[in-house]
């Protein structure tokens, strides 16, 4: 793993995936199709490359290159054992799928796996181009992303979206209604990257349908693979995006509550979680998975107990506190990456302020309080503002927002957030929204209670 995810500088890095004359020039291409800005007095120069990785290979196509078949490629990576040759899938025909497909590669796959390794992102994409259910769900994602990259907010880039999204659902109802089909890896690839792209668009209600079937799904890939802990680092890699997901869900608020698993049982059927080093899906030790997923079962306790019963809340709370305490020096296997230990650190102390605020409901103004907030303030600043591993803290930074009353550190928080909404994030602009309507409102409310009776949902992933 490198030694830094992002750029130190707070400056905004250009674009490495623009237009052929951007690039020639050197300057940032905003990425508009058919044409961008740049080059709408001369057209004819503005081409978009499509690059698309294929295992450990880079094949470059132009636009009017793409409809013809790639010659085979030779793939070895391992441990992936030696598949049959991939040709450039139907699916790529048209221009618009060849746009989206570069734009996947290029910019929302590093964004939604800003620390991932090379080998998961490299399969998802050499993977698709044999699945179609797989590909039409990357591009709904890509295309989803693109709009939001551009700010376009017409309904062509909707429509667009809405049909891969069809087209992937469709598809993948075929596969898995086929007689003796079986479940792939890539068939819950498809679910997830539908489900995480149901949380960047907002849509929460399909969200839970999609993440309710992603469980049931992994679950039983899962049992198809028998008893002992999966060795394949990209099914390892897929229980790690799921339970990411699935532990977050629980702490989001009210709403989501009752839904997901929430116990990580997935994880502990496939991981040895001694190991207290930094995960880089996760962007936290994988330790504290189990944790959290405790943190997420007291809170919905909390919620629903007699004074007796929150005795024994307030006894199990203190033992869960020690235990994350423990986490807070973790190292990064493979390399020293500063930004994936203040990852690390936001994690940990943001479970510490949900355990005082929402379980042992201390006051806003309690030292334990305030000595969290600063921790994870800390832990945030010592990430460069546009270093990709912000993507990975959007629950610490919208929990210390709402657990703050100084002006200095909402601003602070705000602006942050800002960053990672203008690379496309757009479960940041949703966050960021309603974390803007929680300081209006100057309510006395919990910021869980207060969203939870206006009906407004959220999921912090």
């Amino acid at each position: 793993m490198s030694n830094r995810i992002g750029k130190d500088s707070s400056i905004p890095q250009r674009r490495r995936d623009g237009c052929t004359e951007c690039r020639r020039k050197k300057v940032k291409c905003d990425l508009k199709k058919p044409i961008c800005s740049r080059c709408t007095r001369f057209p004819k120069e503005c081409r978009y490359e499509i690059n698309i990785i294929n295992r450990n290979v880079v094949i470059r196509t132009r636009p009017r290159e793409a409809n013809r078949r790639n010659e085979s490629v030779n793939q070895s990576l391992n441990p992936i054992v030696h598949q049959p040759v991939l040709n450039l899938s139907p699916s790529l025909s048209s221009k618009e799928s060849q746009f989206f497909m570069h734009i996947f590669n290029t910019e929302t796959a590093p964004r939604l796996f800003p620390a991932a390794p090379a080998l998961f992102l490299q399969r998802i994409i050499a993977s698709s181009l044999e699945t179609p259910h797989l590909l039409y769900a990357l591009l709904a994602s890509a295309c989803s992303h693109h709009s939001r990259l551009i700010q376009d907010t017409g309904p062509s880039s909707r429509v667009s979206c809405l049909r891969f999204t069809n087209l992937s659902i469709s598809s993948l109802r075929s596969a898995l209604s086929e007689t003796n089909a079986t479940l792939t890896a890539e068939t819950v690839t498809t679910a997830m990257a539908l489900c995480t792209n149901d949380v960047c668009n907002g849509n929460m209600q399909t969200w839970r349908t999609h993440l309710g079937g992603v469980m049931r799904l992994l679950g039983a890939f899962l049992d198809s693979q028998g008893t002992q802990r999966i060795a394949d680092p990209y099914i390892q890699c897929l229980v790690k995006w799921f339970t990411t997901m699935d532990v977050l869900a629980g702490l989001s608020g009210l709403g989501t509550s009752g839904v997901m698993s929430s116990d990580t049982g997935l994880l502990d059927r496939s991981f040895d979680l001694l190991t207290p080093h930094v995960d880089d899906i996760c962007g936290y030790s994988l330790k504290l998975a189990p944790l959290l997923a405790r943190l997420s079962q007291l809170l919905q306790r909390q919620c629903h107990t007699g004074p007796v019963m929150q005795q024994d809340i307030l006894a199990e709370a203190q033992g869960l506190e020690i235990e994350i305490l423990s986490l807070v020096e973790c190292s990064v296997s493979g390399g020293d990456s500063i930004e994936l230990k203040n990852t690390n650190l936001a994690f940990v102390h943001s479970a510490l302020l949900h355990l005082h605020r929402r379980v042992q409901t201390l006051p806003r103004n309690h030292d334990a309080v305030k000595e969290d907030i600063r921790k994870i303030i800390a832990a945030v600043e010592d990430i460069p503002p546009f270093s990709s591993a912000n993507i990975l803290i959007l629950w610490p930074m919208f929990s210390v927002g709402c657990e703050t009353d100084d002006t200095n550190e909402r601003e602070f928080i705000h602006n942050r957030m800002g960053d990672m909404q203008s690379l496309g994030m757009g479960n940041f602009t949703r966050a960021r929204e309603l974390l803007t309507k929680f300081w209006a409102s100057e309510t006395s409310l919990p910021w869980d209670i207060y969203f939870a009776n206006l009906g407004l949902e959220l999921v912090l992933f």
